[in-house]
């Protein structure tokens, strides 16, 4: 009779392995956080820049002023004294600075509030940072990742 081959691993197969997968676990679970925690900004920044251009567009299609109040981290879209969409953003992580706590769309579109900006920022990092500013004009513009509204690196987290 042949000898037949057995199959499967051996002990220290197995542990080779084990030791390899701890290796890379230990190594990309840092870099898997700090990702997951700039894709929350980045997320918390564009849930802002989205709110403010919803809130334009109401104030163009109701043919009415709409504000946008800032207390305390919730913004409150609100057109006649009706509250329209409501957010939060903020968190342990992100913090968030405002030019201002009011910001008002005329019908035609434009803010009266003048120049707004709010700054986005995680671990007091203006690099990581995102800033977003509303023109007189009415224009809502998130900009690039660390850059102010004149296209220059971010000098700080506070607007």
């Amino acid at each position: 009779m042949a000898a037949t081959a057995q199959k499967g691993f051996t002990l220290v197969e197995l542990s080779v392995v084990l030791a390899l997968v701890a290796i890379f676990a230990t190594i990309a679970v840092p870099s898997f956080v700090n990702t997951i925690r700039d894709n929350q900004l980045q997320a918390q920044a564009e849930e802002f820049n989205a709110l403010l251009q919803y809130a334009r567009s109401e104030s163009v299609i109701r043919r009415r002023a709409v504000n946008v109040a800032i207390n305390d981290g919730v913004l409150d879209v609100m057109a006649g004294g009706q509250s329209l969409r409501t957010i939060t953003v903020g968190s342990n992580v992100i913090d968030v600075d405002v030019s201002s706590t009011l910001i008002t769309f005329r019908p035609n579109g434009t803010s009266s509030t003048g120049v707004f900006t709010a700054a986005f920022c995680r671990d007091n990092k203006p690099e990581l940072g995102y800033v977003v500013s509303v023109l007189g004009s009415g224009r809502v513009t998130l900009h690039p990742r660390g850059r102010n509204e004149n296209g220059t690196a971010l000098g700080s987290c506070s607007v």
